[in-house]
């Protein structure tokens, strides 16, 4: 990562988690309750059997209803816990009252949950700091999300954002992971992903 992206994407993140954390808390509920009903009116989701979710950090999108959604048609949801010692997600499948607080701040499956293998996992519901409107994801910058989600071509990539995470464009690098959609309280953005061999 060149000096000039690196402090581009910080300066983002910054911008944007303090954005994020201006919006009150019905604001949120009602942003997140909104996504909710978007996402399950786009196919993808709605067909997957095994959707991989996120326990949100702060000030992210609540992702509770969409939980209740998967296993109300008979679903099921995988939560993400990170690997000791590697710099990837493994995703397991519980509650979301199950989720336990993990090393990295965000809460995780328990201890015994049974791992989900990425092939398994039809559709990725994906949290970030921001998204461009060509479906770019700025993360954290830990790239635990870039790293699983290239082990998993064959699902389907959606990113949940408030619209004010939206932007133009973002830094690009040749790492980052493109999406399939975005789904805000807004608008559903989708996304023709590039062929890869």
């Amino acid at each position: 990562m060149t000096p000039d992206i690196k402090a581009r994407k910080r300066e983002l993140r910054s911008e944007l988690i303090a954005a994020r954390a201006r919006l009150g808390s019905a604001e949120r509920q009602a942003a997140s309750a909104a996504i909710a009903a978007r996402l399950a009116a786009l196919e993808p989701f709605r067909s997957a059997e095994t959707v991989g979710l996120y326990a949100p950090l702060g000030t992210e999108v609540d992702v509770s209803a969409i939980a209740i959604a998967v296993l109300a048609r008979g679903g099921r949801v995988a939560f993400p816990r990170s690997v000791a010692g590697a710099r990837r997600l493994e995703f397991c499948a519980c509650n979301v009252g199950e989720l336990v607080r993990g090393p990295l701040g965000a809460g995780e499956p328990p201890p015994g949950a049974r791992q989900v293998p990425l092939s398994e996992i039809q559709c990725f519901v994906i949290p970030g700091v921001g998204f461009s409107r060509d479906g770019l994801r700025l993360g954290r910058g830990g790239g635990y999300y870039d790293v699983t989600l290239k082990q998993a071509t064959g699902a389907v990539r959606i990113g949940v954002a408030f619209d004010l995470q939206l932007r133009p464009e973002l830094p690009r690098e040749p790492h980052d992971v493109p999406l399939d959609a975005i789904v805000t309280e807004r608008d559903t953005l989708r996304f023709q992903r590039p062929v890869t061999t």
